[in-house]
């Protein structure tokens, strides 16, 4: 979503937007909850990345929301699909990178 696309919708300015990203200007809760509801998450993951404590609570909740449901086959194949996670990932952010750079 672009700039303008969240500001748009919610009932922000783009430069506001932008000095927010870039750590120009500082967000209002009122704002913050508005700009979270357009990305349909919760404040907490907006802010996870700035915490300087972990959110891992966070994420657990959520891992533990997601496999709640899952199957005894989901659930087998569950653990080695994490342990190779960490190698998916530095592909993947090797690839994005890559792509950012072209």
């Amino acid at each position: 979503m672009s700039q303008a696309e969240l500001a748009s919708l919610a009932d922000l300015s783009t430069q506001h937007i932008s000095n927010v990203e870039n750590a120009r200007s500082r967000v209002g809760l009122e704002k913050l909850v508005a700009i979270a509801n357009v990305l349909n998450c919760s404040v907490d993951e907006l802010l996870c990345g700035s915490l300087k404590a972990g959110c891992r609570s966070i994420y657990s909740d959520e891992v533990a929301e997601i496999i709640e449901d899952f199957s005894d086959a989901e659930m087998r194949v569950l653990p080695v699909f994490l342990r190779n996670l960490d190698d998916m990932y530095s592909m993947l952010k090797r690839t994005l990178d890559e792509n950012r750079n072209e």
